[in-house]
């Protein structure tokens, strides 16, 4: 273009050279930052011990009953770190080491990933805990009485507790895991 101006490189001047700097901060994350302490930590109660000795085979109601009442215990905490994982938004930024952090913990979409991972995991877990305490209930019910407790059998505590089998199954599956194979004989319980 006629009479406009050319540039010079040689006009302007050359910027410094390069100097690299030294980070001022700590390598530490504080306290509330990414981190979580629960204000009421969950304290498990009490187990009681077996009295007899271990003569003969006997069932203690009361001993199921609080066991299944301990496992309904844990159900809650394990559902509300389920609720609080599916919270989380990892945004790091934008360059490459950031995109692939926010690829491995949330998945390209924001569907997949390590989070999406251990939201199964949980919900697994609280669905198996139920499904445990559940069975427990069931085999104290069908022994409430001493002729009851006589007719005991293994495929009794088997049926109680068939369906946590496939939850703790799809919970090591969820986990990136492979399940271990059945014991011999063809039962997976």
């Amino acid at each position: 273009m006629p009479g406009a101006p050319i540039n010079n490189p040689r006009s302007h001047p050359k910027p410094p050279p390069y100097q690299p700097k030294q980070y001022g901060n700590g390598t530490s994350v504080p306290n509330g930052h990414g981190s979580y302490s629960n204000p009421q930590p969950f304290t498990p109660p009490p187990v009681p011990s077996g009295g007899d000795g271990g003569k003969g085979t006997t069932v203690d109601t009361p001993s199921l009953d609080l066991f299944a009442d301990n496992i309904d215990q844990l159900v809650d905490p394990v559902r509300k770190a389920q609720t609080a994982l599916e919270g989380v938004s990892v945004e790091p930024g934008d360059f490459y080491h950031a995109n692939k952090m926010r690829i491995d913990v949330t998945g390209p979409n924001a569907d997949a990933g390590l989070k999406e991972q251990f939201v199964k995991v949980l919900g697994d877990l609280s669905q198996g805990l139920s499904d445990l305490s559940a069975g427990v209930r069931q085999l104290s019910a069908k022994y409430k009485t001493i002729e009851d407790a006589n007719s005991a059998s293994a495929t009794d505590l088997q049926n109680a507790f068939q369906s946590t089998d496939g939850d703790f199954t799809s919970l090591i599956t969820d986990a990136g895991g492979t399940p271990g194979a059945p014991p011999s004989g063809g039962n997976s319980s």
